[in-house]
């Protein structure tokens, strides 16, 4: 790895540390998780929950340590704030600019199979993303007494996703956030 790759790696790492996910700030959720908490609670399901499955359990380590990468660049829109469209076309581009800085072009069709949950393991790791966020909801009512709550909101939402887009994962992770006591 040169210099330059390693200067981008450190710029890299640090933003996904720092980005705030937008749902959470808009929420007024004090000390909201950021992207990279994000990321790695997701792969921590993955980790978690894949052994009960026949997927690639690495794939989908990959997939969810990369899932959002993009948004240190294209930024973190809460649904309604772009099109589908324009979020998948500025995301694609900010995922391209970070291939090339880091020289991994696997990210660019890590993103892609993602977006477009064209294999078992990116509907999986989808339906851990919706889950993780069930699951951050839960602590910040939980451990937080944020105000407004928002558990509610992100089960209810979590559920509709997970039965729209349904994987090997779909009844283990509804059980789960069904047995969730606020």
């Amino acid at each position: 790895m040169n210099e330059v790759t390693i200067r981008n790696l450190i710029n890299i790492l640090g933003h996904v540390k720092d980005l705030r996910r937008s749902g959470w700030i808009k929420r007024n959720i004090p000390s909201p998780e950021s992207d990279g908490d994000h990321m790695f609670s997701t792969a921590f399901l993955a980790l978690v929950l894949a052994p009960n499955y026949k997927i690639n359990k690495l794939h989908c380590l990959e997939l969810a340590l990369t899932h959002d990468l993009q948004e240190i660049i294209a930024g973190d829109p809460v649904p309604g704030e772009k099109t589908a469209q324009q979020k998948y076309d500025s995301e694609l581009a900010a995922i391209t600019e970070i291939s090339q800085k880091l020289n991994m072009p696997c990210l660019i069709d890590w993103f892609k199979e993602f977006e477009a949950r064209e294999t078992e393991e990116a509907k999986f790791v989808k339906n851990l993303d919706k889950l993780d966020t069930v699951l951050t909801a839960a602590y910040y009512d939980s451990s937080r007494n944020s105000e407004p709550k928002v558990f509610e909101e992100f089960s209810r939402n979590g559920l509709i996703w997970l039965q729209d887009m349904p994987s090997c994962v779909t009844e283990k992770a509804c059980d789960i956030i069904h047995k969730i006591k606020i």
